[in-house]
């Protein structure tokens, strides 16, 4: 993981979990996240409110 750059990243959390998101992500893909998990039990992060 690389370290957060606060001219270009942000801090979020979702669902207690924190994030550090880089803000052109942000504004793509909005700040309402959710997680859940796949059939492998891998860690699924959903953007709930995507500006594409």
């Amino acid at each position: 993981m690389d370290e957060m750059d606060e001219d270009e990243d942000e801090k979020i959390v979702v669902e207690d979990v924190p994030f550090i998101a880089d803000n052109d992500f942000l504004t793509k893909y909005g700040k309402a996240f959710e997680l859940s998990f796949n059939e492998d039990r891998q860690v699924v992060l959903t953007a709930l409110n995507a500006q594409i």
